[in-house]
């Protein structure tokens, strides 16, 4: 019995043996195929990787081999963009709790997304993190790609959370401070963001786009000087569109100095938003050229500037009409002025606006309004205004000029302070005169009258004496007529008259 054991020990190790060398056998051949599935996802070559991936999950026998096969299965599968890859990576999850890669995987999926710029996506997977599971190592990387995929995302105010927290890493810092400066910039807070853009080393960055929004900033705190210093350093360094939103704050930073000769080359290199100008673009180069006396090219810019009712267009219109008074074109001004007299969006040059309509008006006629109206309108709102004797005398002469006699002694009759006795005594006799044309004696002797109870030009005295006689002796108040005959001719003036004659 000892010796049919004996004999049998052999035979027994012998299959035991050949058992064992088949089963390793399998295991590392299963191992080598996973080395090279490995090997071709680390070659970015993910569809045969794949396929490895899952045939080694299905054959092998040892969990961290299975776990890892399903997990690069999956990361295959998102980088090839295949349908169901988000199903895959989470069932990697479900399946292999315990598996060391069970954390990483959303934050591999979330990177993946973030390297290749589809931060929506990346924001997906880095909210599945468990961040208090993550290696110390890795969280500066996290927190940095986090932020910046929600600012990306237009997610601000998270973003600046994250970010935040990066600011002192010597890998993320600069970048950091950077997008926060930005985040600063766009909500208009230029103190802080110029002081996050001040801590900045990264030559990088600072060669990049930073000298732009620095100078923008520094353009809208009104530090013009600085504004165009940094937009000058950056204007060799920028592509076609910054360039011409460079030279538009340097050229708007020049007018803001005053330096309009300086500003003109830069604004007239401006392309405009999206090509095309605006009305207060027009203004500015206009303005500049207005100011270095050259009328042409300022009225020329002027007059681009189409519809609007607004303060730039107040203001070009204005500008506008002293370029034509200076060029001599006065029916231009004219219209001019009066459009920038009917805004009220600086009640200063609404008003200056309208004196000089007012005065160019009575001038050289106007053919929207009668010229009287006008300088009547002007006198009604500025009452107490400096210009007010000026345009007092005006209107009086606008409406004998007009031949409006009726009109001036109605206006005179209520403002004798508007005119000189002289200029009434003239008014009544030639308001006079139109009554007896018409037949309206009775009128015309009480505006005669008038006249002579205001005389102060002794040839019109003359004159009203002797229509008022005339006027007495229509109405066959023949004593009163005889009285101003004789009146009239014992004047010296009388023989100069027409009516002596």
């Amino acid at each position: 019995m000892l010796r049919k054991i004996t004999a049998f020990i052999p035979i027994f190790i012998g299959i035991f043996w050949m058992g064992t060398a088949q089963e390793t056998k399998i295991y590392t051949h299963k191992k080598k195929d996973y080395q090279d599935a490995l090997a071709l996802y680390n070659n970015e070559q993910y569809q045969a990787a794949q396929t490895i991936f899952e045939k080694v999950k299905l054959a092998t026998k040892d969990y961290e081999t299975e776990a890892n096969s399903a997990y690069y299965a999956a990361n295959a599968a998102v980088r090839l963009n295949q349908i169901g890859a988000d199903r895959l990576m989470e069932d990697f999850v479900e399946n292999y709790p315990t598996s060391t890669k069970r954390n990483s995987a959303y934050s591999d999926v979330a990177d993946y997304y973030f390297e290749t710029g589809k931060y929506p996506y990346a924001l997906k997977w880095y909210n599945k993190v468990d961040q208090s599971a993550m290696p110390r190592n890795e969280k500066d990387k996290f927190n940095f790609n986090y932020g910046y995929s929600l600012f990306a995302s237009k997610k601000t105010k998270e973003a600046e959370r994250y970010l935040s927290r990066v600011t002192n890493s010597p890998v993320y810092a600069s970048q950091a401070k950077y997008y926060l400066g930005y985040i600063a910039y766009q909500q208009d807070d230029y103190e802080e963001a110029n002081e996050r853009f001040d801590q900045i080393t990264d030559p990088e960055l600072l060669d990049e786009k930073l000298s732009y929004y620095q100078a923008d900033m520094n353009f809208k705190l009104g530090k013009f000087e600085e504004a165009i210093a940094l937009a000058k350093k950056q204007l060799p360094k920028s592509d076609r569109k910054e360039v011409s939103e460079l030279n538009k704050i340097i050229g708007e930073s020049y007018f803001n100095l005053k330096q309009y000769a300086n500003a003109i080359p830069y604004l007239e290199e401006y392309k405009g938003r999206r090509g095309k100008w605006s009305n207060t673009d027009y203004y500015l180069l206009g303005y500049c050229f207005y100011k270095q006396d050259d009328f042409g090219n300022a009225i020329q810019q002027f007059n681009k500037i189409i519809g609007g009712t607004n303060s730039v267009s107040q203001n070009a219109y204005y500008h506008l009409a002293e370029c034509y008074l200076n060029s001599d074109k006065k029916q231009e001004a004219l219209n001019a002025f009066r459009n920038a007299s009917q805004m009220d969006f600086s009640p200063e040059i609404q008003k200056d606006a309208y004196l000089n309509y007012a005065r160019l008006s009575y001038e050289i006629g106007n053919a929207y309004e009668p010229v009287p109206q006008v300088i009547a309108g002007y006198l009604e709102q500025y009452p107490k205004d400096g210009h007010t004797q000026e345009m007092q005398e005006l209107l009086v002469d606008s409406y004998i000029t007009s031949r409006n006699f009726s009109g001036a002694m109605a206006l005179l009759e209520k403002n004798r302070n508007y005119a000189s006795k002289a200029t009434y005594q003239k008014v009544a006799y030639y308001r006079g005169v139109e009554l007896f044309i018409v037949g309206d004696y009775g009128g015309a002797l009480d505006s005669f009258t008038k006249s002579l109870g205001s005389a102060e030009d002794a040839l019109f005295r003359a004159r009203a004496n002797f229509w008022h006689a005339e006027s007495a002796y229509m109405l066959n108040r023949f004593d009163e007529a005889l009285a101003g005959y004789t009146t009239f001719k014992q004047n010296a003036s009388a023989r100069l008259t027409e009516e002596f004659k």
